[in-house]
């Protein structure tokens, strides 16, 4: 039988694939909030806040469970 070596991917492609992730990640947590703080008409940007911590400790969540 032949054994296939399982290719492994290159770190730089796997961390700049993370970086894009983040990036995009980041990016629909303050559109989204910003369009719930004009909805619900608040002073402060709380919800765009929030949902930029959420995002945030959710991705540091999953890095560090696919790291380990």
């Amino acid at each position: 039988m032949v054994s296939k070596k399982k290719k492994e991917v290159n770190p730089a492609l796997k961390y700049s694939g993370m970086a894009m992730q983040l990036l995009i990640l980041l990016l629909l947590a303050a559109w989204g909030g910003q369009k719930l703080d004009a909805y619900f008409q608040l002073e402060n940007p709380l919800i765009t806040i929030f949902f930029l911590l959420a995002a945030l400790f959710a991705f540091l969540y999953k890095l560090v469970k696919d790291l380990s």
